[in-house]
């Protein structure tokens, strides 16, 4: 709602400081509350017992003060009825002016609720009875008067909004039968509301005694006046601006602390009372303000319109002057004549009527007239001696009769000069300029002559020159060169249309592209354009083309209108070329098509180039991989000054082992083998390199080593397992034959056995799981989404995870994908990793966060904590029987979860840092 009001108030064309006052104007009498003054008059019961008691003057005091509050009531609204009088006075003869139809609607409706006023206040001092109820019909009058205010006022605008756009029209009869009907209807309305309101039998309650208000029926009026302000009167002035329908959006804000004040009155003739009726005279002084503005700005534009007309009067004269200043000034020979007709109407000759300076002393100079005097009042045959004999006087005929133009380079076989001559019909004659052009001309035939001189230059050079038109894309001139470059002949190129012109300037498809039409702007700029291109010639051959593209010439406003290209023939360079470039493309082909990642960086390790091979390499574009430094993609700081070392004292680097890291965090083991470039003086300028990749190779190492660790680990558990369990259960039946021959009822006997026997199970347990650990389990496959595996996983150790007050953050892949697992074990595997995660993790403090993800057909569990994390040194343990940092742990749980992962043809990985965390990665092959 705020941005509403606000975008209503911003497009309104306003005076601040009208609204200023408007808003200071409303708020006075609040601030002056808050000072201490009180408008109310205090209202109390007439006594008529005490009436009785005092003389006639002191009677007539109280009757008046009992009636102080009432005065000033009627004096109020009788000033506001007054005002709305006056503004329907005021809006018709804004209308007999402007013939503006909106104006007298408006200040109807204005008066209609003026004479509801009328109403409110005859009925509230009981002039005018509507009931028999002894009730108070003012704060019920008051409400209906409100209302009906805020009703015709949107009615009066609204209609206007709902018309087409009307106004000002030359229709004067059709403007005032409208706002003859429409003022009857208004009126008709006003006094049938009136009577309806006369003949109610009952009024209804519109005050109550509230808390905080007392009118609450007042906010119907109110909600009238926010739709006006909001909805209607700014629209109703974006439509017809002017400073009444201004006034008319600024007379709602009294309007609406009219309505505010008279909703928090207590009792009649208050303080709100009176500030509410007299907000009620203020909204109706500025329409009637806004139309005294009109008004105003009427005569102000009226004394603005005669100022413009004198003006006008002043500037022409001031043009007339100009003109003869010209007519004097003009370097041209001007000479007004005037037709001499015959009897029958025809033209036959022409008499000076107006002349130039220049136009009196040309003649004199060329034709030594024999008379003296002005050439006005001469005739054109007297003027010119040979003027029929060289046919301008029918010219000239032409002009005046079909009132054409005539202009034209005229040679003088007497004077032996040139003259452009230029004649327009003027009146019942003409005007004729006129020029001696003699030294033009022959600066023309030099020029000319000059033209022919360069043109057998540009004849006989070895290059293509052709001039073309660059808005129109036509040829203009053309060497024989060129026509022997694009074998076509003169006319063929003449007549050639835009797309040959524009093959032969940049040999593209048969269409105009977007970017030659670019270039074409390029050069109107003044600019130049280069390049090569291929030109098929009508023969069918193809030939490599250079054009070099200039600005030729240039119009008036400086734009370049011509374009000068020059061509040359370059097609046996470009075959020279092409079989360099093919010597060159094989070694290229070697450098992009190796599987290894070959690179060529500086010395402080920025790429200069590098292969395709890379970006699948470390995950990243190939743009990227060229503005970024090799540097950042070694895993340790260790590594690459390790391999700057090297390679810079001993100038190569061969099959060093380094660990890499690609723009997704995946670790690449590689061999990197590298050579120093020296340059003449034998500083190394450059480093180019191959890096192999062998983390596959690494992996099924990794993979191998740990098979053959648990293929061994199994066979020395079956061999602890039947060295240990013979004895065990040979102990176990000693055990409890001891127990049956020892009937001693002392207790000292039975704690021994319990050791015995608890020590004998708990080897037993041990000897259990370091088999289960080990041993090749048998897999019941089935597809699984890997999403739901977590969730399962995470949902069997809840508890846990509850009472250590663990956060959980799942990172989850949106596609889900499947892996074939055996469901039970494989929850077994992440389970342990999970429950090694909490119990590494701070209570209250710990964060796991899962991730699930496919990458290159595997899908991907990352399984990562914030506890203490694993020392270096012992991460290659983890996975080995029995080892574990625990108090009371068995170090068999990521044996056996490793053996799981392994089953399932998966792989297992982990990274550790001290006090940041662990994270466990998992591989499998998704479905």
């Amino acid at each position: 709602m705020k941005n509403k009001l606000k975008s209503i108030w911003s497009n309104l064309d306003r005076p601040e400081q009208f609204i200023w006052i408007t808003l200071f104007v409303c708020v006075l009498p609040s601030i002056l509350n808050l000072v201490g003054i009180n408008f109310g008059v205090n209202y109390q019961t007439f006594d008529t017992a005490r009436l009785n008691t005092l003389n006639y003057e002191s009677q007539l005091n109280l009757i008046y003060q009992w009636l102080e509050g009432r005065f000033i009531h009627i004096i109020l609204v009788s000033m506001a009825i007054a005002i709305a009088f006056l503004t329907v006075i005021l809006a018709f003869v804004d209308y007999s002016i402007k013939r503006d139809i909106t104006t007298p609607i408006v200040g109807v409706a204005l008066l209609c609720a003026g004479l509801f006023d009328v109403f409110h206040i005859l009925s509230s001092t009981q002039l005018l009875s509507i009931t028999t109820e002894l009730v108070d019909i003012s704060s019920f009058t008051w409400l209906l008067s409100s209302g009906y205010h805020a009703f015709i006022l949107i009615i009066g605008t609204g209609m206007f909004l709902i018309m087409r756009p009307v106004g000002k029209t030359i229709n004067n009869d059709s403007n005032d039968r409208f706002v003859t009907y429409i003022s009857i209807i208004f009126v008709l309305l006003t006094f049938l509301t009136i009577n309806i309101l006369l003949n109610l039998k009952r009024i209804p309650t519109s005050a109550l005694t509230g808390k905080f208000y007392t009118h609450p029926i007042d906010g119907v009026p109110l909600l009238l006046y926010f739709i006006a302000l909001v909805f209607v009167f700014p629209k109703f002035y974006q439509r017809y601006p002017s400073k009444f329908s201004l006034t008319l959006v600024l007379s709602v804000i009294p309007a609406i602390f009219t309505q505010l004040h008279m909703a928090f009155s207590s009792q009649i003739f208050d303080n709100h009372f009176m500030i509410a009726h007299f907000m009620k005279m203020i909204t109706y002084i500025m329409p009637f303000c806004g139309l005294g503005l009109n008004y105003l700005e009427t005569l102000r534009n009226e004394k603005l319109m005669v100022a413009n007309l004198h003006q006008v009067i002043d500037e022409r004269k001031k043009a007339e002057e100009l003109v003869s200043g010209v007519l004097n000034s003009s370097t041209y020979a001007i000479i007004t004549f005037e037709s001499i007709r015959n009897n029958n109407g025809q033209i036959v000759d022409f008499k000076a009527i107006l002349t130039n300076p220049v136009a009196e002393n040309m003649l004199r100079g060329f034709y030594k007239l024999p008379y003296h005097g002005a050439i006005i009042n001469r005739s054109l045959s007297e003027i010119f001696y040979s003027v029929k004999e060289s046919g301008l006087v029918n010219e000239f005929i032409k002009v005046v009769e079909f009132d054409t133009l005539f202009e034209s380079q005229h040679y003088s076989t007497n004077l032996q000069r040139w003259f452009y001559i230029n004649a327009v019909k003027y009146r019942d004659g003409c005007v004729v300029v006129f020029d001696d052009i003699t030294e033009i001309k022959r600066n023309e035939i030099e020029l000319k002559e000059s033209k022919n001189f360069v043109e057998k230059i540009a004849d006989n050079t070895p290059t293509g020159i052709l001039v073309v038109d660059i808005e129109n894309l036509k040829p203009i001139y053309s060497n024989k060169e060129l026509l022997q470059i694009i074998e076509i002949n003169e006319e063929e190129l003449f007549a050639a249309d835009e797309l040959i012109i524009n093959a032969i300037l940049n040999g593209e498809p048969q269409n105009l592209t977007e970017d030659y039409l670019s270039k074409l702007n390029v050069i109107a700029k003044g600019q130049i354009i280069e390049n090569e291109h291929k030109y098929k010639t009508e023969s069918g051959e193809w030939k490599w083309l250079y054009s070099k593209q200039v600005p030729f010439k240039t119009n008036l406003q400086g734009k370049t209108t011509q374009a000068l290209c020059v061509i040359q023939d370059i097609t046996e360079r470009k075959i020279s070329q092409a079989k360099i470039l093919k010597s060159e493309e094989k070694y290229r082909n070697l450098f992009e098509q190796s599987k290894d990642m070959i690179f060529i960086i500086n010395r402080e390790g920025n790429i200069i180039d590098i292969n395709q091979s890379a970006v699948n390499l470390l995950e990243t574009e190939l743009d990227k991989l060229k503005s970024s430094n090799l540097r950042s993609f070694f895993f340790t700081k260790s590594d690459w000054k390790n391999f700057l070392h090297q390679i810079i004292q001993r100038g190569n680097v061969i099959d060093m082992e380094i660990t890499l890291v690609s723009s997704k965090g995946q670790r690449i083991y590689a061999l990197i083998t590298a050579a120093a470039q020296y340059d003449n003086e034998g500083r190394s300028i450059f480093f180019q390199g191959i890096i192999h990749d062998i983390t596959a190779l690494k992996r099924s190492e990794h993979e191998r080593l740990v098979s053959q660790k648990l293929d061994a680990t199994e066979r020395v558990a079956r061999t602890i397992a039947h060295e240990v369990r013979n004895p065990l259960t040979n102990v176990n039946l000693a055990l409890e034959q001891l127990k049956l021959e020892i009937n001693d009822k002392n207790d000292s006997y039975d704690f021994y056995f319990d050791i015995i026997q608890r020590n004998c199970k708990r080897i037993n347990v041990l000897i259990t799981q370091l088999l289960n650990s080990t041993r090749a389990e048998y897999l019941e496959l089935k597809n699984k989404s890997v999403n739901e595996l977590i969730d399962e996983t995470l949902e069997l150790a809840i508890d846990r995870i509850k009472l250590n007050e663990i956060k959980v953050e799942k990172d989850f892949m949106q596609a889900d994908c499947e892996i074939s697992i055996d469901e039970d074990k494989m929850k077994i595997a992440l389970l342990n990793i999970i429950i090694n995660a909490i119990e590494a993790m701070t209570p209250q403090k710990g964060l796991l966060t899962l991730k699930t993800y496919c990458h290159n057909g595997k899908a991907i569990i990352e399984i990562a904590d914030n506890g203490s994390g694993i020392k270096p040194e012992n991460i290659s343990k983890l996975f080995e029987p029995f080892y574990t940092e625990k108090q009371n742990g068995s170090g068999l749980g990521l044996t056996s979860t490793q053996n799981i992962v392994l089953t399932h043809e998966g792989t297992i990985d982990v990274e550790s840092h001290l006090g940041i965390g662990t994270r466990f990665i998992l591989k499998f092959n998704h479905v």
